[in-house]
């Protein structure tokens, strides 16, 4: 699988991700690679600057490196015309991008919270679409290394990170929220994920797109459900998570989550897809797996929600507890072989 991903992501440009170096020409005239820097070392001391500076529809690549440090002070988006943009890290656990707003009641602001944060990215219609820290509408962007996160807690709608644009990858970044901290939203778009650390409790990774997670940890509070799925019917794939980790995270923000039960999931809207491969499963984990009916009446009848488990091991990866849904059940070996990553995301030569 690994070696379809490094043809996506480029040899040359994995080589700088591998050696944890900024690209030598960096600093040269040719100015399609940026640093930010908060302490003003840098090109830019803000990542939108650097974002808005690289030219629309570009087809090569641009690198925007950031040096250590929080950076918080932005609501960030790589609009539709930004393409193949990276945020390359100088250190994961360093280097981390947060905001604070979350969906609430308030008509006034357009039911974001706080108004005052809302206010000074009010401008921006698709910014402010949801409250995500890191909104990403264009094609082809990478993360590596970084830790993305909204800190708004537990009030409700609090993403991370949107994403509604095509050939998305996340390596090695650390994905944290409470509430909806990943939303692929759009239908047909593909994301790919690996060795990321996403952490939240209720449908906190939802959407209609189609994403491969590869050797993720899924870091759940109790009580909430990791996917809310809503794929659409002709949409072969949904959400696949291969060689993943579902571990429990205690001393949650929120009272009463501590000590409960986390499920794989609750159906969202249309026809959810989800197969868990060769996951290593908490003892937390639900039995049902899937244990909450919520505003589907078809979707524990109907053999087009396609919830699938195959070669799962840990306590949690017991199927003879699991709700009794017509959609819901084990893979074949042979069914199984059909989970790759190139059969799920398409062929990266022809395609990506």
């Amino acid at each position: 699988m690994k070696k379809n991903v490094l043809a996506w992501i480029g040899a040359g440009l994995w080589c700088w991700f591998a050696a944890g170096e900024l690209p030598a020409f960096a600093a040269q005239t040719e100015r399609s690679h940026f640093i930010v820097a908060l302490d003003g070392s840098g090109d830019f001391t803000k990542i939108q600057d650097a974002i808005d500076h690289v030219p629309d529809h570009r087809l090569e690549r641009t690198v925007i490196f950031l040096k250590n440090g929080i950076y918080d002070s932005e609501k960030l988006i790589v609009p539709k015309e930004k393409t193949n943009i990276t945020l390359l890290r100088e250190d994961r656990e360093k280097t981390i991008v947060r905001y604070h707003m979350y969906d609430c009641s308030s008509e006034t602001s357009a039911n974001k919270c706080p108004a005052e944060s809302w206010a000074l990215w009010r401008g921006n219609r698709d910014l402010v679409r949801t409250s995500a820290t890191l909104t990403v509408a264009a094609d082809g962007f990478i993360a590596e290394n970084l830790t993305l996160e909204n800190t708004a807690g537990p009030v409700g709608q609090a993403q991370a990170l949107t994403v509604t644009g095509d050939r998305g990858i996340y390596r090695n970044c650390n994905l944290n929220s409470y509430q909806d901290t990943i939303y692929l939203w759009k239908a047909g778009q593909r994301i790919y994920f690996e060795n990321c650390l996403i952490i939240g409790r209720t449908d906190y990774i939802y959407g209609a797109s189609i994403a491969f997670f590869e050797g993720c940890e899924i870091r759940s509070w109790g009580g909430g459900w990791i996917t809310a799925p809503a794929t659409p019917k002709e949409q072969p794939y949904g959400f696949v998570f291969h060689r993943c980790r579902l571990t429990y995270a205690d001393h949650s923000p929120r009272p009463g989550d501590d000590g409960r039960f986390f499920s794989l999931g609750r159906p969202w809207h249309n026809y959810p897809k989800v197969a868990w491969i060769e996951c290593e499963m908490s003892n937390m984990l639900d039995p049902l797996g899937w244990p909450t009916k919520w505003r589907m009446d078809y979707f524990n009848t109907s053999r087009d929600l396609h919830l699938y488990e195959y070669g799962n091991t840990g306590p949690g990866a017991d199927m003879s507890g699991r709700a009794a849904w017509a959609g819901l059940r084990a893979l074949t070996e042979a069914e199984a072989a059909d989970y790759t990553v190139e059969k799920v995301l398409g062929d990266p030569e022809k395609e990506w």
